[in-house]
């Protein structure tokens, strides 16, 4: 089933009652309604599952509604005001699209959205070409379990060698930060933190990183 946005206004009545309010939308000739369906998938013509859809048209109200992509890439957007809508297409990884499309009365033609992977995601890709995928997963799998189980020296030790190994996959020099925190050993945090934000510069994590270990470096 395709997943639906939540109209404003059944978010003040009970759950049971959703089915019956949008029968009453929907039969409400007041309302010139428009039915948007479509699908996200990448370059590869792989379906993007969890991708967020924002519908935007000032001139109606409410003027704002948003949903996600299911497993095959499929969104829609039901009993909604005709005329024109801005859709604004966001997933992790990928870049942002918009696209803008009249919404007439009754079922539209289907939106097509093909996303570009973000620049840092196919640099990312360019430098593992040649990599075992599946081997670095079973390493990076195993040092995620050490991790867990509390033996913190051997977590780190898999994932320099990780690091060694594959220099391109710089979300290793966060995972390395975060066991040297657990450590107590904030200079070697703050060095992983450091090294990733040189390949990484706009890293939220690695400047949030830096910014809680700095404040703690303050405190007597």
């Amino acid at each position: 089933m395709l997943p639906l946005f939540t109209h404003p206004a059944a978010l003040a009545r009970p759950p049971a009652l959703l089915a019956v309010v949008l029968f009453v939308a929907a039969s409400t000739p007041a309302f010139a309604q428009a039915h948007i369906v479509g699908t996200v998938k990448d370059t590869s013509d792989r379906p993007i599952k969890g991708a967020t859809i924002t519908a935007e048209n000032p001139n109606a109200a409410p003027s704002t509604y948003t949903t996600t992509t299911d497993r095959k890439g499929r969104f829609a957007f039901l009993a909604m005001r005709s005329g024109q809508w801005t859709f604004t297409i966001r997933a992790p990884g990928f870049q942002t699209e918009r696209r803008a499309a009249i919404g007439a009365v009754g079922l539209n033609p289907a939106i097509e959205v093909v996303l570009e992977a973000a620049e840092l995601e196919r640099r990312v890709v360019s430098a593992l070409a040649g990599v075992d995928l599946p081997d670095l997963q079973r390493r990076l799998d195993e040092a995620a379990a050490l991790a867990d189980a509390g033996k913190i020296d051997e977590a780190i030790e898999h994932y320099k060698e990780i690091g060694a190994r594959t220099p391109a996959l710089s979300s290793v020099h966060l995972q390395l930060a975060w066991l040297y925190e657990r450590k107590g050993d904030t200079q070697a945090a703050a060095t992983e933190y450091q090294t990733l934000l040189k390949a990484e510069p706009d890293n939220a994590k690695g400047r949030a990183g830096l910014e809680r270990l700095a404040g703690g470096l303050r405190r007597p």
